[in-house]
């Protein structure tokens, strides 16, 4: 069965990508990149450095995941290092795919898909591995804390889907001051210990509080501030003014306006909201929360990539219903114990990874089909092979 109908994959073609927001340290790295970018073989596909990059924090995520399984406690000294190594590779080579892209010649809207498909896997990825440095463990914090990183990377895209304009961050702070504040948190607790971030600040500094506060708890207001002062201005630059933004070239069949965006914000938002409550229930059981904490990161990262795909296809956008299903599901056993709850968290993580997967390579193979392309290698060269 197709995912994409050929009005889709059309619309898809004509796609163009535009982005804003771009940093001082962005600005500072272009020249980097681009002398980067030319030391590499011209028989590198983007799509495969992008699949490069992201196979560091895979690793990172299995590895943290078998030392600290709770994400609390002290893992070996040399893991809070790679994990900062696998942030820092990441970072670099996902800004160097789309440069590869345009020195091969090769750029694609599946290029753009690919990359940013990525990105959405790898919010759950990095945010994972963050939590288990900062010994923030199984509990409400790690759910706030992630949500508060997530919603707001979402809401860049449904604010693209309605502007056309991709805004991560402002002249001063983006994804890439983000990444190097994470580079930094895993190379600290390397140096002192993941002690630090579950020191009593008010004992640290003297004070008497009403209250516990740890280091690690000033990180989460910070994340909260951040997750409001951004949400805020998305909403605004969205709903501030009751009419469609978009040329007609760009509209195509998008469900467009005021009132599809605040739908479709409602719709995404009770997914997440479905999904923290599922984390919220399995708070209770620590052995099952590796595969919950996958259930939820997995189901979003798939939402955001229908999402993406139904802004660049010029499409209206609905969310996809059966992983909401599955994760209503969890929460139901999770409250009436139907069945073994940590089995079936597991089997159900399984089949979740399994249907992301089965979406994610239907889709590529529609799009390479239908534009003529290859996905992690570059078709000019493989007929000049032949």
């Amino acid at each position: 069965m197709k995912h994409l109908s050929d009005r889709a994959l059309k619309g898809l073609k004509q796609y163009q990508y535009k982005s804003g927001g771009y940093t001082l340290l962005d600005n500072f790295h272009t020249p980097i990149w681009n002398g980067i970018v030319e030391l590499l073989p011209l028989w590198l596909a983007p799509n495969l450095i992008t699949l490069i990059g992201v196979s560091a924090l895979v690793v990172a995520y299995v590895v943290t995941l078998f030392y600290l399984p709770g994400l609390a406690g002290n893992g070996p000294w040399w893991l809070y290092y790679f994990n900062g190594f696998s942030v820092f590779w990441y970072l670099h080579l996902d800004c160097l795919d789309g440069k590869q892209a345009r020195r091969t010649k090769s750029s694609s809207p599946l290029g753009q898909l690919f990359d940013h498909g990525v990105d959405a896997l790898s919010v759950h990825l990095i945010l994972t591995v963050i939590a288990a440095t900062l010994s923030i463990g199984i509990s409400w914090k790690a759910v706030v804390g992630s949500l508060g990183i997530m919603i707001p990377w979402q809401l860049a895209h449904w604010e693209e889907y309605h502007t056309g304009m991709l805004f991560y961050g402002n002249k001063y702070w983006g994804i890439t001051e983000a990444n190097y504040l994470l580079v930094l948190l895993h190379i600290m607790t390397g140096i002192l210990g993941p002690g630090i971030w579950r020191t009593d600040v008010a004992a640290m500094l003297n004070l008497k509080l009403p209250f516990t506060l740890h280091v690690n708890d000033c990180l989460l207001v910070f994340i909260a501030f951040f997750a409001i002062s951004y949400s805020s201005a998305a909403f605004y630059r969205v709903l501030n003014v009751d009419q469609v933004v978009l040329p007609p070239q760009e509209r195509g069949h998008k469900a467009l306006g005021r009132g599809n965006a605040i739908g479709h914000l409602i719709s995404l938002q009770t997914v997440n909201t479905i999904g923290g409550v599922m984390l919220f229930l399995c708070l209770k059981t620590p052995t099952a929360a590796p595969a919950v904490n996958a259930i939820f990161g997995i189901i979003y990262a798939q939402q955001s990539t229908k999402l993406i795909i139904d802004h660049m296809s010029k499409e209206p956008f609905s969310v996809l219903l059966w992983p909401v299903l599955a994760m209503a599901v969890v929460s139901a056993n999770a409250l009436l114990n139907v069945v073994q709850f940590e089995l079936s968290c597991w089997v159900v993580a399984v089949i979740v990874v399994g249907g992301y997967i089965t979406y994610i390579v239907q889709n590529i193979n529609e799009i390479c089909c239908y534009l003529g392309i290859n996905c992690l290698t570059l078709r000019h060269l493989d007929n000049a092979a032949k």
